[in-house]
Formats: structure tokens, C-alpha cells, sequence
């Protein structure tokens, strides 16, 4: 057979190759190019490969391979949800589980969980690494004390930021509020001395009195608020805040309870018994923990002025 007779039946197949597979194809061409590839390149032998061929004659198979995938995909949701439970259930177990190795475990296994710890957001654990820094085992302690310091470190940080950030531009309500997060997370953790704590406290107080005045104050923030005048002993201050809370959410349970405890320590029984009315008379839905309040005090209506001036 000579050469322009094999150089013709070569040509002649692919010819007949592109044709049959332009039909197998349905007019695709990047899918009938790559066909006519496997199969100009790979002479008889591309013809046996599972690509070239249609999928409705290789139907069983593909749907085999289609009904695996959609099988996996479908358990995804579920493994997820799985997932997602596990975690929850891992995070509510992990202070539990990390203070009772920190006391009742080997030196070593102590040592192991705090490196854990080390490696995931310390200010999560701060309230544990605060009693791991008086662990008996020094290292452990170390550790501890190691991670303290590099909260410390960075909330200053932040604060510093965040201070100047506030002072350029007060009325962005997204820097007031996580200033007010992070001084929070700084009087809890307790790295400040007596007048530093009240110094942040004051702080504290000035930036939510911003935040309110730009009418953007949560319920939450207002509560806050009260909660550290009246820390503070300031408690004509705290009484102005509950009654503007009072002006702002007036269908709120919240600021009657705040006005009630502020009364209560003023020893004015004739206040606390107009907001006790008052909240008695306004058209809430009182919590179970406002109906147990009302109902406490309702019950000895007759001796309010006493016990409140107890």
C-alpha cells in the first residue's frame, strides 16, 4: 500500500469521524472539537473512549454517575447541619472541659490544652486564663500569664484606637459602639487598677450619653448605661437616663424596672409607687420577671413607703 493510499484512507476517516461525530454532538463545536481531537490523534483506539460517545448510548452509566452525585450532594445539607450541631455543642462544653483539666489532669495534658488555647482567640477564655495564671504547675501558669499579657496588650491597642477614631468622628455609630464594646471587655477583664476602672467607667458612660444623643441607642445600651451610673453612685444621673429611656421606648418594661431600682435607692417611696402604678397601668406585656416584680410589690402596696425606705 503506498503513501498517498494510506494518506488517503487517514483522511477519509477523519472526514467520516467529523461528520458522525458533529451528529453525536448536536452542532456543539467545542464539544465536537474535542471528540474529533481524541480521535484524529488517537486513531481507531479514541473511539473506545467513553467521551466520544454520545450519553444516551452510554445511558446506564450516566445515570449511575448522575444519580451518585446527585446522592452526595443531597447529604451535604445534612452533614452540614450535623457539623454546625457538633460545634455548638463543642463550644458549650469547652469551658466546662478546659477548667476541669486546668485542676483535676497531669501536668502534662494541662500544659497540652493551654498550648490549644493559645492557638484559638485567648479573649474567649480570658476568665480562664485568669485562674490558670494561679495554676500549681509554673508552666501552665506561664502560659497563662503569656496569653494575659497579649490581651492586655491588644485591647490597649485597640483602645488607643478606637479612642482617637471617636474623638475625630463621634457620630459614627459604628465606632461608638465598639468603643463601648471594648472598654466592656477591659473593665471586665480585670487588668485595671481602682482609679483606671473608674476613669473607663466614666468613659464608658460619656460615649453611650454620644451614641444616645444621636438617637441611635439600643434598649440594651440605655440599660448599660444606668447599670454603671448607678455602680457609680450616681444615681440623679442614672435616674435622667431611665426616664429618657422611658421617653424613647415607651412600650418597654425596661426603663420602669431601671426608674423602680433607682427609687428604691433613693429611699423615695413616693416615685417608686407613681412607676409602679405607672408600669401597673401601661399598655405592655409584662415579662414573667415584670409580673413577678409587680405582683411582689402590689402585694404590699399598703407598706411600700416602708419597704422601700428600709
Amino acid at each position: 500500500m503506498t503513501n498517498m493510499t494510506v494518506m488517503f484512507i487517514f483522511i477519509l476517516y477523519i472526514v467520516i469521524s467529523a461528520i458522525v461525530l458533529w451528529f453525536f454532538t448536536l452542532g456543539n463545536f467545542q464539544d465536537w472539537l474535542f471528540r474529533c481531537t481524541l480521535v484524529i490523534f488517537l486513531p481507531i483506539i479514541g473511539w473506545f473512549i467513553p467521551s466520544v460517545w454520545p450519553k444516551k448510548i452510554l445511558r446506564n452509566e450516566g445515570e449511575q454517575f448522575e444519580d451518585y452525585m446527585d446522592a452526595q450532594t443531597d447529604d451535604i445539607p445534612i452533614e452540614l447541619r450535623s457539623s454546625k450541631l457538633a460545634l455548638e455543642r463543642d463550644r458549650e462544653l469547652a469551658v466546662v472541659s478546659i477548667e476541669e483539666v486546668l485542676i483535676i489532669s497531669d501536668f502534662t495534658t494541662r500544659r497540652r490544652v493551654m498550648l490549644d488555647l493559645l492557638k484559638q482567640d485567648a479573649m474567649k477564655y480570658l476568665d480562664i486564663l485568669q485562674t490558670a495564671v494561679m495554676n500549681d504547675d509554673t508552666e501552665t501558669s506561664h502560659y497563662a500569664v503569656t496569653a494575659v499579657i497579649e490581651v492586655k496588650r491588644e485591647l490597649s491597642l485597640l483602645l488607643q484606637k478606637l479612642s482617637v477614631e471617636f474623638s475625630q468622628n463621634p457620630q459614627d455609630p459604628h465606632v461608638a459602639r465598639t468603643y463601648v464594646q471594648v472598654i466592656k471587655e477591659y473593665l471586665r477583664s480585670g487588668f485595671l487598677d481602682k482609679q483606671s476602672t473608674k476613669n473607663y467607667r466614666m468613659t464608658y458612660i460619656q460615649v453611650i450619653q454620644t451614641i444616645i444623643e444621636n438617637n441611635q441607642a439600643t434598649e440594651e445600651l440605655f440599660n448599660e448605661k444606668i447599670d454603671m451610673e448607678m455602680t457609680l453612685g450616681e444615681l440623679q444621673a442614672a435616674e435622667q437616663t431611665a426616664l429618657l429611656f422611658k421617653e424613647r421606648y415607651p412600650l418597654s418594661e425596661k426603663p420602669y424596672l431601671q426608674l423602680l431600682a433607682i427609687y428604691c435607692e433613693l429611699k423615695s417611696a413616693s416615685k417608686f409607687r407613681t412607676v409602679l402604678n405607672n408600669l401597673k397601668n401601661a399598655p405592655i406585656t409584662l415579662t414573667n420577671d415584670a409580673l413577678v416584680t409587680v405582683r411582689y410589690w402590689s402585694t404590699g402596696v399598703n407598706n411600700t413607703d416602708e419597704m422601700v425606705l428600709e
